[in-house]
C-alpha cells in the first residue's frame, strides 16, 4: 500500500514536470490570437485571483478553484458559496455563481471527504444598434445583443495521498489532490446563431505544508468546440502550471507568493503571471500582481475584507480590456454546518443475551428450557414406544 502511494506521489510530480516541459515548448498547432471562441473562458474569474494577476493554480484553496484547478476543491472543509459581478467595457457584464459542498462519504482515495461543486458563468457583450437605409430614403434602426455566453460547470476534487516521501536528503510530507470538471457551454451571437458543446478540466495539486510549498497543474477547456451553422470554432484550451510559497510573518499575519505559466494551446500564446497576497490579522488582505501577456500585459491590484465566515473581495487590472476591468465578489463559508461522514450500520443478532437494557428475570426463562427440555422429551418418547408395542 505504501509503495502504491509513493508511486502515486511520484507520478503527480512527474506530471507537473511534464507540464513544465510542454509549457516551454513551441505549440505545434498554433492558431494565433483570437483563433478560439468563448474568450470568457480565458478570463480571471475571481477578484482574489485577479488581484494576484491570475497566479492561482498552486493556491486554489477556495470555491474559485473550479475555474483554475479543480483539485483545489478538496481543500474545502465546509460548504461555501460565492457570487461575483464584473462590469467591463461599456455595457458588457459577467456574472458568476458557485456552491461547493463536502460530500458525506469517503473519496476514492479513502483519506478524506471529497468535495463537489457547481457553478454558472454568464456573460453579455452588450448590444449594438443596426441602422438600415430603405429604398425610399427612410432609415430604420433596431437594437441587437452582440453575444451572450453561458458555462455550467460540475466539479469534483479530493485528497488521494498523504504521507512522507523519501527524496534522499529531502523527505517532505506531501498531500496530493486531484480533481476534474465537466462543462456545458452555449453561445448566441446576434440573437440568431446559437452553438453549444461540452468540455472538461483536469487538475492536480501537491502541498508540502511543513515548508509552505505547493505545486499545481491543470488542463482546462478540453472539448470539440462550438459549431455555428457550418463554421466550427475551437475552445481556448489552457495548460496552467503554478508554484506558490506561504510563510507566516509577525503576530497573526502571513504572506503568499505565487507564480503561474499559462499556455494557450489553441492560439499558440503564453502568459506568465506573478502575484502576492498579504494577510493582516485574518481580517484584511492586500494583493498585488503582474502579468506578461502577448496582447495585454499590466499590473493588477486587489483587496479583501473578512469577518467571521463572510468575505468581500475586489480585484482590478491596470490594463484595459473587455472582461478584466474590475471584479467584486461576496463569499460565505457555512462553518456551522458540519458534514458528517456516512457510515453503513451493520445489522446482526447477538449470539449471547445482552446484560444491559433487559430485565434480569429474562435470563433464567431462556436458560430453563435448555436444561429441562431433555428430561421432558425422553419419557414422552418412551411412553409412545410402549403403547405402540402393546397394540402390536
Amino acid at each position: 500500500m505504501n509503495g502504491g502511494r509513493l508511486k502515486m506521489a511520484r507520478g503527480a510530480a512527474a506530471l507537473c514536470c511534464l507540464a513544465a516541459l510542454l509549457l516551454c515548448a513551441p505549440p505545434a498547432f498554433a492558431g494565433g490570437g483570437g483563433a478560439a471562441g468563448l474568450q470568457i473562458l480565458k478570463s480571471d474569474i475571481s477578484p482574489r485571483a485577479m488581484g494576484m494577476a491570475g497566479a492561482f493554480t498552486a493556491v486554489s484553496d477556495d470555491i474559485y478553484s473550479m475555474t483554475y484547478n479543480p483539485a483545489g476543491l478538496g481543500q474545502l472543509h465546509f460548504p461555501e458559496a460565492s457570487a461575483m459581478y464584473l462590469s467591463g467595457f461599456e455595457d458588457s457584464t459577467l456574472n458568476f455563481l458557485a456552491v461547493g459542498v463536502p460530500l458525506p462519504i469517503k473519496g476514492l482515495g479513502g483519506l478524506a471527504k471529497p468535495v463537489a461543486g457547481i457553478s454558472l458563468l454568464t456573460s453579455d457583450a452588450g448590444s449594438f444598434t443596426q441602422r438600415t437605409i430603405n429604398g425610399d430614403g427612410t432609415v430604420t434602426s433596431g437594437s441587437y445583443d452582440a453575444q451572450k455566453d453561458l458555462a455550467l460547470t460540475f466539479s469534483y476534487g479530493e485528497k488521494v495521498f498523504s504521507g512522507e516521501v523519501n527524496l534522499e536528503a529531502y523527505k517532505p510530507k506531501l498531500d496530493t489532490y486531484v480533481g476534474m470538471s465537466a462543462k456545458y457551454l452555449r453561445s448566441t451571437i446576434l440573437e440568431e446563431y446559437t452553438a453549444s458543446g461540452f468540455a472538461a478540466d483536469f487538475g492536480c495539486l501537491v502541498l508540502d505544508a511543513e515548508h509552505g510549498l505547493s505545486m499545481g497543474v491543470s488542463l482546462s477547456n478540453m472539448g470539440s468546440g462550438l459549431k455555428y451553422v457550418s463554421a466550427n470554432t475551437k475552445l481556448p484550451t489552457i495548460l496552467r502550471l503554478g508554484l506558490s510559497y506561504q510563510h507566516a510573518t509577525i503576530m497573526d499575519q502571513a504572506i503568499i507568493l505565487a507564480a503561474d505559466g499559462d499556455f494557450y494551446t489553441t492560439e499558440g500564446q503564453q502568459s506568465y503571471r506573478v502575484g502576492l497576497e498579504y494577510h493582516f490579522e485574518k481580517i484584511f488582505n492586500l494583493r498585488l500582481g503582474y502579468r506578461a501577456e502577448n496582447d495585454n500585459p499590466g499590473m493588477t491590484v486587489g483587496m479583501g475584507l473578512r469577518y467571521d465566515d463572510m468575505s468581500l473581495d475586489l480585484g482590478m487590472a491596470a490594463a484595459s480590456e473587455v472582461y478584466n476591468a474590475s471584479q467584486l465578489s461576496f463569499t460565505y463559508k457555512f462553518s456551522g454546518i458540519k458534514v458528517k461522514q456516512y457510515e453503513r450500520k451493520l445489522k446482526y443478532k447477538d449470539v449471547e443475551p445482552s446484560k444491559a437494557g433487559k430485565p434480569a428475570k429474562e435470563a433464567p426463562q431462556k436458560a430453563a428450557p435448555r436444561k429441562t427440555a431433555p428430561k421432558q422429551d425422553y419419557p414422552q418418547e418412551k411412553k409412545k414406544d410402549s403403547d405402540l408395542f402393546m397394540i402390536f
